[in-house]
């Protein structure tokens, strides 16, 4: 199951647990409607429209009509509140974590909802790029003789040099393969000239060391052999195993205020969630539009300059603190998201080999 049917089976899940809902078994009155006395799920009195011990609606309905209402609303209250969040998410980070963690949360999407939210996003962007073996292993058979090997490197330079002033979506991931091609032939050229063998000259985009722990080197040595299968399954750990963030952040952010009475850990994690969902969210903006619109190296520059300007903002508003100490804590949580992020990766390049 690839991410986009993973997504479409979360919506039809939750669909479907609507439709239940809205049909639950109860006695029926004048036209479908229900009016008890007692909340139908739990059995306490109803002192209003909603029950106070559970929260389920207490006017209940059993009419065609009813289920398509109920279907629109849900529709269009979380659409209402994902654009709520969405919005302050970008320009307001700071105040969206204050009033969240003060308990205003009636009007907003919780952290958690818009991380898995941006979370299936990833993962279906990142699978919908087909990554081959071929591509992986770059592995040509050189020319039958130099001169040839020559032609084909000169062909090569063209080929790159051409690409380099083109403008179209994917010339990124096309000068790649052809800089990779390019690489080699020039190995193999090199060899020619030396007196070696081009034959025996290969450029494989995934090597592995030796650990010197038998098992651990025996599933290296399949990933070598299947490097597409290997990324595959680093995908899904990363996919599965992507709420590691949070938990990896927490104690590198709780060093900032160690001691803090007003800052609990809870605080922390509100914070460490909506900042790790807006910078996900921004590498699916940057990575849809480098696709669709090109101009890879202007785009890039989005991922260097704003995050630091977000997390400068939200630190500063989520914690209230001055202009000196936001810039510190700005600079210092820049260094750990890197740290982080690179833990997160090597224990999903170890997971991936393991399984």
């Amino acid at each position: 199951m690839n991410g986009i049917e993973g997504a479409s089976a979360i919506g039809e899940i939750v669909g479907g647990a609507g439709a239940a809902k809205a049909i639950e078994p109860g006695s029926e009155g004048k036209k479908g409607h229900e009016r008890p006395d007692n909340c139908l799920n739990c059995g306490a009195a109803l002192q209003g429209d909603y029950c106070h011990e559970c929260g389920q609606k207490g006017h209940l309905h059993r009419t065609l009509g009813g289920l398509l209402h109920d279907m629109l609303h849900g529709v269009l209250h979380l659409d209402g509140k994902f654009w709520r969040t969405l919005p302050a998410l970008i320009w307001r980070p700071g105040r969206l974590t204050r009033d969240y963690i003060e308990g205003k949360r009636a009007r907003f999407i919780s952290p958690i909802a818009i991380y898995l939210f941006t979370v299936v996003a990833m993962f279906a962007l990142v699978v919908s790029v087909d990554i081959s073996d071929q591509q992986i292993n770059t592995i040509r058979e050189p020319a039958a003789t130099i001169e040839q090997q020559r032609e084909r490197v000169a062909e090569l330079e063209a080929n790159l040099e051409e690409l380099e002033n083109a403008d179209f979506p994917g010339v990124s991931g096309a000068m790649t393969g052809v800089r990779a091609e390019l690489d080699l032939a020039q190995l193999q050229l090199e060899a020619w000239e030396t007196g070696g063998d081009p034959a025996a000259v290969q450029r494989s985009g995934i090597t592995f060391g030796e650990s010197g722990i038998g098992m651990f080197d025996e599933q290296i040595a399949k990933a070598e052999e299947n490097p597409g299968l290997y990324l595959y399954k680093v995908q899904t750990a990363a996919y599965k195993l992507s709420w590691l963030l949070i938990p990896l952040s927490l104690p590198f952010l709780w060093l900032l205020f160690p001691i803090s009475r007003r800052f609990k850990l809870y605080d922390h994690a509100v914070f460490v969630t909506y900042s790790i969902s807006f910078m996900m969210l921004l590498a699916i903006i940057v990575n849809l539009m480098t696709r669709t619109v090109g101009w890879q190296d202007w785009f890039a520059l989005l991922l260097v300059f704003i995050p630091p300007i977000h997390i400068y903002r939200h630190f500063r508003g989520t914690y209230g603190l001055g202009r000196l100490r936001s810039l510190a804590g700005t600079f210092y949580l820049s260094i750990i998201s890197i740290i982080t992020l690179s833990l997160f990766l090597a224990l999903m390049l170890t997971l991936g080999v393991i399984s």
